[in-house]
């Protein structure tokens, strides 16, 4: 049995003085040898350990203050995104009332399965049927596929689905979106866009769909619109040619106002050779129509023979 002399004593709260855990009564705090202690140790019930001091605390915010760039003014940035936003909005606006299917209510075919056997009711008696011969259907001519017969030219800026447009003297590319390209002049109070949807429709229709979409976008007052006409196509690879004119008065950001006229020309291509719906809208104010017009007329040729 050891010694209970040689056991470490009990922790006093009271008794600032009681050796650390291990360390024999009647011995010194000192270790072997009679060296001096590296540093102060107190007991882990004592709290932690302090021998060595900690730095003091340095707020990191002071010194990078000065390097952190001045505020900068996003307002150029915001004006540019939303003139983005309002020009693609107009062309997908066009391009999703071209989509939709329209006020047509035929009906789905429903499908039906048959086996080509009809089995008799038990109530029904038997009948001798004797063969009677099968007539020959006589063949149906079959409509002749249109081909192209016109070349069609690839000049300026490309706008979707193979469709160009060729700018006229002193007027460039503003605005794109997937579907529209938009164009300006700085000598010209006016603008041309042309919207393309990969989707044929007839051009009656696609014409007042998209110069709709535009009346609404611009917030036009006062709207005068005319009757749709149908034009005759300017090629042959065209299938339908229709246009449409409008007018109203329109609230420029700075508070002015003026009257805009547009006029908005759509072309079909023939589903054999190129099934697109194309609209070329040409605007301007009413004291410059005569010029945009002119220049208009222009690149919707141009347009024209892309197709």
């Amino acid at each position: 049995m050891s010694d209970p002399t040689s056991q470490p004593p009990a922790w006093n709260p009271d008794n600032e003085r009681t050796l650390p855990y291990g360390v024999p009564p009647g011995q010194s705090q000192q270790g072997p040898y009679n060296q001096p202690q590296q540093g102060p140790y107190n007991h882990p019930q004592q709290g932690p350990y302090t021998g060595l001091p900690q730095p003091p605390y340095v707020d990191q915010r002071q010194h990078l203050g000065h390097h952190q760039p001045p505020p900068r003014s996003k307002t150029p940035w915001i004006l540019a995104a939303a003139i983005a936003v309002v020009v693609a909005l107009i062309g997908g606006v066009a391009v999703v009332l071209l989509t939709r299917p329209g006020s047509s209510t035929t009906t789905e075919p429903i499908a039906t399965y048959s086996d080509g056997v009809s089995t008799p009711s038990p109530s029904d008696p038997p009948t001798s049927s004797s063969p009677t011969p099968t007539p020959t259907p006589k063949p149906t001519p079959t409509p002749t596929e249109r081909t192209r017969t016109l070349k069609d030219i690839d000049e300026g800026i490309k706008v979707y689905d193979d469709v160009y447009i060729k700018p006229a003297t002193g007027w460039r590319k503003n605005r794109a979106s997937q579907y529209s390209v938009t164009l300006g002049s700085r000598s010209r109070a006016g603008a041309v866009m042309v919207v393309v949807n990969p989707v044929g429709y007839p051009a009656r229709v696609a014409v007042g769909s998209v110069a709709q979409a535009l009346i609404t976008a611009d917030h036009l007052k006062g709207v005068r619109k005319s009757a749709v006409k149908t034009l005759s196509p300017a090629n042959s690879n065209i299938g339908s040619q229709a246009q449409l004119s409008y007018s109203g008065r329109y609230t420029a950001s700075n508070g002015g106002v003026f009257t805009l006229v547009a006029k908005c020309t759509t072309m079909t291509g023939v589903e054999s050779i190129h099934n697109a719906t194309v609209t070329v809208c040409v605007a301007a104010c009413k004291d410059a129509q005569a010029v945009v017009f002119r220049d208009g007329a222009r690149m919707l040729a141009s347009v024209a023979r892309s197709i």
